[in-house]
């Protein structure tokens, strides 16, 4: 079960539905039924769908956030600075009024830059789009999910009250996700740091044999379509283009508890927005609650209660 922020609610997902959005099976756009995945001793292996596991991925999640300039108070740091000033009176006859006109001229000027500091991010403003818990290929077919990965991106299909798809889906050897699986997935040629010595993706689900796999029918690559690399590089405020995430960390999701019969086990997020995620919290991601946790006790539903207990 994972977090759908539209719904505001778990929602589950089972490994069919995920197996068939990875596009395993036959058919056109598909990668087959049993696809090729490296396996963390460097070979590689036939998909098996009795041992292996699928990977759900949610990489486009989008809010609108605000930002906050800190600075160090004082005239070290800078000043704002008044010019010539003018005030003009006038009588106006028609109405039996006097009226007022007042120019100045004004300019703040930092004189220490290294005093002023840009935090970007630090709260939500509202939800704009990828955080449901619909796929972007629910019949299998990876070609329509690359167009529907596009349309997402430019948001050629919001009609406001109807969100595009969010989740991707990727085969992945057992092996891989109890040995190297990272806590962080690459899905484009973008490699993590600590693969770009072996020049492989280890970290997405699959290995290089996966990637390679799902990029050919994806174009994964388109992603980064638009993006205004200088200011990337140069970690500017403000890009000229388009900065389109890419990685994927663990997020927050509940497995199912054979013998409490219940979704109550909480396997902890590693992403931004914390280590866990419950109904509520679309509320104040928004901003219409004070704060997270009068969001959330102000739901009584099933859901919250099986959150608390976990």
């Amino acid at each position: 079960m994972i977090y759908d922020e539209e719904c505001d609610k778990y929602v589950k997902i089972t490994y069919e539905a995920a197996k068939t959005a990875a596009g395993i099976g036959g058919g056109e756009g598909k990668v087959g039924e049993t696809p090729t995945l490296s396996t963390p001793d460097g070979g590689s292996e036939k998909y098996n769908p009795a041992e292996d596991l699928i990977v759900v991925a949610r990489p486009f999640i989008e809010h609108a956030m605000l930002s906050a300039v800190l600075a160090v108070a004082g005239s070290d740091t800078g000043a704002t600075c008044f010019g010539p000033s003018d005030m003009q009176l006038s009588a106006n006859t028609s109405v039996k009024t006097i009226e007022g006109h007042y120019t100045g001229h004004f300019k703040a000027v930092v004189a220490k830059p290294q005093n002023v500091r840009v935090l970007r991010d630090v709260m939500a403003n509202g939800y704009r789009a990828g955080g449901n818990a619909k796929f972007f290929a629910p019949d299998g077919n990876l070609t329509n999910a690359k167009e529907a990965i596009m349309k997402r991106l430019a948001f050629e299909d919001d009609d406001g009250d109807v969100y595009p798809a969010s989740l991707l889906a990727f085969p992945m050897k057992r092996e891989q996700y109890e040995g190297r699986c990272s806590t962080v997935m690459s899905l484009t040629s973008r490699l993590l740091p600590w693969e770009v010595q072996s020049g492989t993706h280890d970290s997405f689900p699959g290995g290089e044999a996966g990637y390679k796999a799902y990029n050919t029918l994806l174009s994964l690559q388109q992603i980064h379509f638009g993006e205004d690399l200088r200011a990337s590089e140069n970690m500017d405020y403000i890009s000229q283009g388009s900065t389109n995430n890419a990685l994927c960390f663990l997020g927050p999701h509940r497995l199912y508890d054979s013998l409490k019969k219940d979704y109550v086990n909480l396997v902890p997020g590693q992403g931004h927005w914390g280590p866990d995620a419950r109904p509520g919290d679309a509320r104040w991601r928004r901003g219409e609650a004070v704060s997270m946790m009068t969001a959330r006790e102000s739901l009584s539903s099933f859901e919250a209660k099986v959150a608390y207990v976990a």
